[in-house]
């Protein structure tokens, strides 16, 4: 934070009693502010999620505005670029209705340009939260001019209170006033403020030589810095007088008559002035090799709503690749009711203040995540599936053959918005042979990703749009790849760390997958050859086909072409089937050496399709070997239905009609059974409908025929087709005669009422069997 640069220049001893201080003021020449927006890494569209105050907000010539970058239009905010009289002022603020809630949990992801000169640009910019009463007329007040206060710039970075006129402020209150309202400001402060006069040389001035420096000094707004080392990221509340200390000091030296040449007979004279200073909370002061570098550097703002503490870590990610790095945290607690919020209303608008004075240099802001618009992260994981064993740190070994499996989980954690046009852009991990690609949703869905080199060893990249937002009800994907590790021309090879990207129209994200080593492992080569018939003539492939459920028996053998066979016991094999992996299985010492038979359970094969099991096999000693392949094969299966042809009611023993209303059962010849060979887990519904009963000689029947279900519900058949029964298959061959079941109380029963005429009638009674509802 910088107004003006002062140096002190004092004239000789005795014969520049006259001479006044000098006051010298540094520039250098203005950085072009298309350099730096050329080179700007990608960001988010700024939408209607912004707003730029102008004069009728109350803020005149505001230097901020919407700038374009390599990757479009509306990529940046510009809040300085150049050297202007007076110094620049430059505010964005969220329009209405686009506040951050601190209720919950947020994160503000951005990169930030902070000039080009180390040591000499001014003055910063600021990160706030504010609910000052302006709104998008919040900044800090210059007071110069009581009649007419106008927003104030240089060292007050457009959100700390003014301290330029010595006068108008005197107590840490005073001071406070003229900063943003109930705000909480995280400053990046490229200009160190920390000008103190020096002690007079007796004599060597004069009395009002010194009186006027110590005026300029409590008027120049320069020492908020005291104590700080160079540019510096700190945090604090612009509108409240704790973050300030008024400072008094008082200096004491003797003034000599221009003739007394000895200075033996000098007159004490002293000159009292106070001065501001800023109380940095949460310092991240390294000096100038921080900010001001010419690089873009990236910040994440982390809000904790239940502990209602900030974390910021700086330069934490790598502005060329989008890579995690380290970076520097502090965490601060905040208070919210110095930002004049209530448990009922926690909605806060945020912001970017910057400013120059007689120094300058460019203030730009890149957003990746903007708080409470989308919430959203990405992580990478590498699991060696052989092994059992997650990899995440470069040290980690994975043996050449090793099956692998990469995963990387975007998350949605809140926001208005859902995810939008998420392009992933994945760097894949060299010494890795990919097989498959596909991406899962948190909804069930899935999609298959294409493009993949599946003979590519030396890591690839995949370009991937994702066809579903992710939102509070489908809050995640997966994309996740497999394929098996192949070693270099080393004994062993360093595989490097990759980073991925995943661009939202309104947020994007990044996920370092860390490297990890690939070991050699050649004193073994072992082969996996399946045995049995169904078998191609390279032992790698199989088949078998079933026209119902079935277990089956796949037979094979290991065989070592070099180095010493291991034992059964310390060989195996590793299953999956149609892409599942399945419980390991160790073969047995009972066995010839190297044989195996792996047995699939009828009840894990799928009907009317092909089921594809794949294996492969390891040695105690961590080698592999290839994979093989067998497909079983299983028809649909059929579901049948048989109904007798002629069934009764009063036949078997037939009763008279005695002119009351009867309650007639089937007889004995009712035959409706359901042959069911889909599988165990089928599902089906039956339902019935019947014609009136009709004579040839009367006319129809005064009756209706019902079904009563096992839960009491009655259908009258003659209305309309009514569901009889739902049922399950229990077996893979499932056989059930639905009139089993059928009672005086339950099944099919005949309504007779008491106006009856005796006689032979007839009814048509239509069966349907159809799959169950889902």
């Amino acid at each position: 934070m910088k107004l003006r640069k002062m140096m002190m220049g004092l004239g000789a001893l005795v014969l520049a009693v006259s001479c006044q201080l000098v006051v010298a003021q540094a520039t250098s020449m203005p950085e072009n502010v298309s350099g730096p927006l050329s080179k700007a890494p990608r960001g988010i569209k700024i939408d209607n999620y912004f707003k730029v105050p102008d004069e009728s907000d109350g803020i005149a010539n505001n230097s901020a505005k919407i700038a374009d970058t390599d990757y479009g239009d509306q990529q940046a905010v510009q809040l300085t670029d150049a050297n202007k009289t007076g110094g620049e002022l430059g505010l964005i603020w969220t329009s209405d209705g686009a506040e951050m809630d601190l209720s919950q949990n947020q994160t503000a992801s951005m990169w930030l340009y902070t000039g080009n000169e180390m040591s000499s640009s001014g003055d910063g910019m600021t990160f706030v939260m504010q609910n000052d009463p302006r709104k998008l007329g919040a900044s800090a007040i210059n007071t110069s001019d009581s009649a007419n206060p106008t927003p104030a710039t240089g060292e007050t970075l457009g959100v700390w209170g003014d301290d330029y006129d010595n006068e108008k402020f005197t107590t840490p209150e005073s001071l406070a006033a003229t900063g943003i309202q109930n705000s909480w400001a995280l400053e990046f402060d490229t200009f160190l403020n920390n000008n103190l006069p020096d002690t007079p040389d007796n004599g060597s001035a004069g009395n009002t030589a010194w009186k006027n420096y110590f005026q300029d000094l409590a008027n120049s707004g320069n020492q908020f810095d005291v104590g700080m080392k160079g540019m510096h990221i700190a945090s604090g509340y612009p509108g409240a007088a704790q973050s300030y200390d008024v400072v008094d000091q008082t200096f004491n030296w003797m003034d000599y008559d221009k003739f007394d040449f000895l200075h033996l007979n000098g007159t004490p004279q002293s000159a009292s002035y106070h001065y501001a200073k800023l109380l940095h909370d949460g310092a991240i002061d390294t000096g100038n090799i921080l900010m001001g570098r010419g690089v873009w550097q990236h910040i994440t703002l982390n809000w904790d709503a239940a502990a209602s503490k900030m974390t910021y870590t700086f330069d934490d990610k790598d502005p060329n690749t989008g890579a995690a790095k380290t970076g520097t945290s502090r965490t601060v607690a905040v208070n919210q009711k110095l930002l004049g919020l209530t448990e009922d209303n926690q909605k806060i608008r945020w912001g970017f203040t910057g400013t120059t004075g007689e120094s300058f240099e460019n203030n730009l802001v890149v957003f990746e995540q903007v708080p409470g618009l989308v919430s959203a992260n990405a992580t990478a994981k590498l699991t060696d599936e052989t092994k059992n064993q997650t990899i995440d740190d470069a040290s980690d070994e994975v043996n050449a053959g090793d099956r692998m499996h990469l995963d990387y989980n975007l998350t949605y954690t809140g926001g208005r918005e859902s995810w939008k046009s998420i392009q992933a852009k994945l760097n894949l991990p060299s010494q890795i042979k990919f097989s498959s690609a596909q991406i899962s949703y948190a909804n069930g869905d899935s999609q298959t990703i294409s493009g993949l080199d599946s003979d590519s060893v030396d890591g690839q990249t995949i370009s991937a749009a994702l066809n579903q937002e992710l939102s509070s009800t489908n809050a995640s994907a997966t994309i996740s790849f497999t394929g098996k590790a192949v070693a270099g021309s080393d004994s062993e090879t360093t595989v490097a760390a990759t980073n991925s990207s995943f661009t939202g129209a309104n947020a994007i994200t990044q996920a370092t997958l860390n490297g990890f080593k690939v070991a050699k492992n050649d004193d073994a080569a072992m082969t996996l050859s399946l045995t049995g018939e169904g078998v191609d003539a390279t032992g790698t492939l199989g088949s078998q086909k079933l026209t119902k459920p079935a277990d089956v028996a796949v037979t094979g053998k290991i065989t070592y072409t070099v180095g010493t066979a291991d034992t059964n016991s310390n060989l195996t094999l590793y299953p999956t089937l149609n892409g599942t992996p399945l419980p390991t299985q160790t073969l047995s010492n009972n066995d010839a050496a190297g044989t195996f038979t792996y047995k699939l359970n009828a009840s894990q094969l799928l009907s009317g399709q092909d089921n594809e099991l794949t294996l492969y096999a390891t040695d105690s000693k961590g080698h592999s070997t290839n994979d093989v392949g067998y497909t079983v094969t299983l028809s649909p299966g059929t579901r049948e239905l048989a109904v007798g042809t002629r069934s009764t009611f009063n036949a078997d023993n037939p009763v008279d009609m005695t002119g009351t209303a009867m309650t007639l059962q089937p007889d004995h010849n009712w035959d409706v059974t359901v042959n069911d060979t889909k599988g165990k887990g089928d599902k089906w519904t039956l339902t019935a409908a019947a014609t009136p009963f009709i004579s040839k000689l009367r006319d129809s029947l005064s009756a209706h025929l019902d079904y009563v279900t096992s839960d009491g519900s009655v259908s009258n058949l003659q209305a309309g087709a009514a569901k009889v029964m739902t049922h399950t298959a229990a077996s893979d061959d499932d056989v059930l005669n639905v009139a089993d079941d059928w009672s005086d109380t339950q099944g099919l029963l005949l309504k007779v009422n008491s106006d009856a005429t005796q006689g032979a009638y007839y009814s048509t009674v239509t069966w349907t069997l159809g799959d169950a509802p889902a």
